[in-house]
């Protein structure tokens, strides 16, 4: 079962595995500029507990998935696709996705850094749902 980490009222970031500290280091930003992040952490990937992240979504109307994989055939594309079937009138901005860049992956620790999800690419995400700059 997923569990929420962080309580919040404005959007909902979706993630697991070690990259949720990034997620709770945006939520602390995020929140220092008023924006309140409820924070899910899926704990599994099978089975998916979908049933918090769309009772998360119904409260937050907003939705950011973090995950280091690449984007195509992702967990983050099978969360979007449930969003927008079961909590579809409940969301007041598209879900953003924030994945591994779509490129093949490099083992120079600046290349790897470029690639994946970083604190600065979640407060952007966040604030794009948000339609803030």
């Amino acid at each position: 079962m997923a569990d929420i980490k962080r309580k919040g009222t404005d959007v909902t970031i979706v993630s697991f595995g070690k990259i949720i500290k990034l997620a709770h280091e945006a939520a602390a930003q995020l929140e220092k500029e008023g924006i309140s992040v409820e924070i899910v952490d899926l704990r599994t990937v099978r089975p998916i507990d979908y049933a918090t992240i769309v009772e998360s979504v119904k409260k937050t109307n907003r939705c950011v998935v973090v995950e280091e994989s690449f984007p195509l055939a992702s967990i983050s594309s099978e969360i979007a696709y449930h969003l927008q079937r079961y909590a579809f009138d409940h969301l007041d901005a598209p879900v953003m996705r924030l994945t591994q860049t779509d490129t093949p992956f490099a083992f120079s620790p600046t290349l790897i850094d470029a690639a994946l999800p970083s604190v600065e690419r979640i407060v952007k995400a966040v604030k794009a749902t948000l339609y803030r700059n």
